[in-house]
């Protein structure tokens, strides 16, 4: 695959055909609904990723491949998952950890919840949180009991935003992108993944704007490496997603 030219490359990602959606009933687990939508959300990417490396778009392509990366790493830490038990966990502390990032961005908007919108986001976020947050609580000896605990202690409307921001801060580890991406990396079916840690660091260091970072310039892509390194990255994700099997998450 390295060996490809660019052009090939990027023929293979716009010729890539998606699943069918699939129809439901409207009463199934919501982890079906979930699976799905990463799933569509990564195929609408390589759309993306193309119309911006075509117009010479490169570094925005660039951040929509480590967009791609992201988001088919949560779909592979669901749908991976060796038992039903394994995938409905890592169900859970994805979507804990999806809510928890949710409902601290809430809090951070406003110094309280006096305004009666944001109070009632938050008590939105904190229903979807609450079923699912023992999942990602620090203290692994009595998660559930913490949890409660936890839920009591921010669960009211006076006092200062900052205050149950350090709560949550204190009481919840959520699983972090490095995770999924490790995880992922596991179930790629092919041996050569060094890129996928090489690509996702600079990745991060672009998105962040690192100041130690220097400034992205593809304006002469003949000594430019990124393209390899992103159309390669693009092609695995591919792969991993024609040679998985998603017979399981579609309707009974």
């Amino acid at each position: 695959m390295n060996d490809w030219p660019n052009e090939y490359k990027l023929r293979i990602i716009k010729e890539f055909k998606p699943l069918d959606k699939p129809l439901f009933k409207g009463n199934e687990d919501s982890i079906y609904g979930v699976i799905w939508s990463l799933y569509f959300r990564v195929c609408d990417a390589f759309k993306s990723f193309c119309t911006l490396f075509e117009n010479k778009q490169y570094y925005d392509a660039f951040i929509i491949a480590g967009h791609t990366l992201e988001t088919c790493a949560m779909l592979s830490y669901i749908k991976d998952g060796k038992t039903e038990e394994d995938r409905k966990t890592n169900y859970n502390k994805y979507l804990a950890s999806s809510a928890l990032g949710r409902l601290k961005a809430c809090l951070e908007l406003e110094e309280n919840l006096e305004h009666e919108i944001s109070w009632q986001l938050f008590v939105v976020l904190l229903k979807i949180f609450y079923p699912v947050g023992a999942h990602i609580v620090k203290n692994k000896d009595n998660p559930k009991e913490k949890h409660e605990e936890a839920i009591k202690l921010i669960n009211y409307r006076k006092g200062p935003n900052q205050e149950k921001v350090g709560l949550l801060n204190k009481y919840y580890a959520p699983v972090k992108t490095t995770e999924y991406i490790k995880e992922f990396r596991k179930n790629l079916p092919f041996d050569d993944k060094d890129d996928f840690n090489y690509f996702y660091s600079k990745y991060c260091s672009y998105k962040h704007s690192n100041m130690l970072t220097p400034g992205a310039s593809f304006e002469n892509s003949d000594e430019v490496d990124y393209f390899d390194n992103v159309l390669n990255l693009i092609l695995g994700i591919i792969v991993y997603l024609q040679s998985s099997d998603f017979s399981l998450f579609k309707q009974p």
